[in-house]
């Protein structure tokens, strides 16, 4: 039951040649293996970040993360440690999960206020541009039609929120305005992936019928989650958290206490016990037990698990102090699965042998057009943004505001996770044939590794400053005329 397939298979012969006992013996482990497993990981790091980060500088990590998967994957040279390489895909998703957790934990309560509205209306924009360019360029050039058009369209729709944290946290934007705003509008993207993808496979039911249950439930358990759940989480989980921690530190045990790791600070210039690192290490336990609970919850009510995750860390991100000690005990380990998503998670999926046909290479590049209707969301819906410190309103199309443009723009083109699992799960139901799904897998390719290229050289050329606290400017959606009445009333008051 524990043992990959090849191993499964070995055990079978050697019982039925009568060589073994018939008893489980634990899962073997040769030392090939684990010494290829320490070379891959070793790879890994000189690829991402010592030949892209370090030397190339400008070239993100990941694209090196990324190049020695598909290299050494199945689809490549086949070297891949393990018998089973979806060992590696799984740890790649538990990064992604911890990854979206951490996102949400470090979200600001009173940024996300101001632009959630706006974080919504991007992530709808940026799914129905790139779905409906896609869908137009299936049929009309392409030649598809019905189911495929629809399938082939939806692949483009997803926005991969772990490229954009990746690059932006690297360039000091993710605790920005622009950088929250940018990751609420990815988790809201990978929700609308999955209700897509849910109404896909209710259009491919066994039975052949289209069930209204399999439509509507997605729809309303993805955004029940999204507003009943994210309300929850910001405006009832601090109180019960802060109840719920004050009952446990004065409740339990002090050995209890010391068991979990909760002992009790030095004293305060008062005499009185300082409990604060105490309430912010409980909460970083009662994170880990919702993000437990939240993660399946969300999956079995048809919803994202990633929704799940997030709203797990959205849920504590009122906390002083936790962000820090989440880093302190999480971030290295993060960073190491994160290598493993981008290698496995996303590199062990490129079909690689089918490249080798030029049509193949020619549609990819002709698909990946659709994604212009992601970048276009930057110049459209990319608000103006001002520093708290300084006076007057900013302009639209200055230096400034160019640069967020092109940050969001390229944000939101990076496709990986959810766009590869709606691909395969067109192909696997036959609504895309074979050779248009190596298409499609191509132009995905394409925009993860393009995406944050573009986002490092923007970032590069105008870097975003680490210390920069700005708010969107109140004055935008101020017509002009009132607007030229308030500066004058202003001057007369000076």
């Amino acid at each position: 039951h524990y043992l990959s397939p090849k191993y499964r298979a070995m055990s079978e012969n050697n019982n039925a040649s009568g060589t073994i006992a018939d008893v489980f013996t634990g899962v073997p482990a040769s030392y090939e293996e684990i010494f290829n497993s320490f070379l891959f990981l070793g790879i890994l790091y000189l690829m991402g970040d010592v030949i892209c980060q370090r030397g190339l500088k400008i070239v993100p990590s990941l694209v090196g993360y990324i190049a020695t998967g598909v290299a050494l994957g199945p689809e490549g040279w086949n070297w891949v440690p393990m018998m089973d390489p979806t060992s590696w895909v799984t740890l790649g998703n538990i990064g992604l999960i911890l990854l979206i957790a951490q996102a949400g934990l470090e979200m600001d309560l009173e940024i996300l206020k101001k632009i959630g509205v706006r974080g919504l209306i991007i992530a709808v924009v940026g799914s129905i541009l790139p779905i409906s360019i896609g869908m137009l360029l299936s049929w009309a050039v392409l030649n598809q039609t019905g189911s495929t058009v629809v399938a082939m369209g939806c692949c483009f729709g997803p926005t991969s929120a772990g490229i954009a944290i990746n690059v932006l946290s690297q360039c000091s934007v993710l605790e920005s305005p622009l950088g929250q705003l940018i990751v609420a509008a990815a988790i809201v993207d990978d929700i609308l992936a999955l209700l897509v993808l849910s109404q896909l496979r209710a259009l491919t039911s066994e039975s052949g019928e289209v069930v209204l249950a399999d439509i509507v439930i997605p729809i309303v358990s993805a955004f029940a989650w999204l507003f009943v759940g994210g309300a929850i989480a910001l405006f009832v989980m601090p109180k019960v958290v802060d109840g719920f921690c004050k009952w446990t530190l004065a409740t339990l045990p002090k050995p209890l206490l010391g068991i979990l790791g909760l002992e009790s600070e030095a004293k305060d210039g008062s005499g009185n016990n300082n409990n604060k690192s105490q309430t912010v290490r409980l909460c970083l336990l009662l994170l880990f037990a919702l993000l437990l609970c939240l993660v399946p919850a969300t999956h079995h009510t048809q919803a994202s698990y990633l929704l799940g995750a997030f709203l797990a860390g959205l849920s504590f991100c009122q906390v002083e102090g936790l962000v820090g000690v989440f880093q302190e005990e999480c971030q290295l380990l993060i960073d190491w699965l994160m290598r493993l998503f981008f290698a496995a998670t996303i590199g062990f999926q490129v079909p690689l042998s089918l490249f080798s046909d030029s049509k193949v290479v020619v549609n990819g590049i002709l698909l990946f057009v659709s994604l212009m209707g992601k970048i276009a969301v930057g110049p459209l819906l990319t608000p103006v943004l001002q520093s708290e410190s300084e006076s007057g309103n900013k302009k639209r199309w200055t230096g400034e505001h160019v640069r967020n443009c092109a940050i969001v723009g390229f944000s939101m083109a990076g496709e990986a996770e959810f766009a590869f699992v709606v691909a395969v799960f067109g192909v696997s139901e036959g609504l895309i044939p074979a050779d248009l799904y190596a298409s499609i897998v191509f132009a995905i390719l394409l925009s993860t590794i393009l995406s944050p290229l573009l986002l490092r050289t923007v970032l590069a050329i105008a870097p975003y400053e680490a210390e920069e606290t700005e708010t969107l400017v109140a004055e935008e959606s101020i017509p002009a005329e009132e607007k030229d009445r308030t500066d004058a009333a202003e001057v007369m008051e000076a």
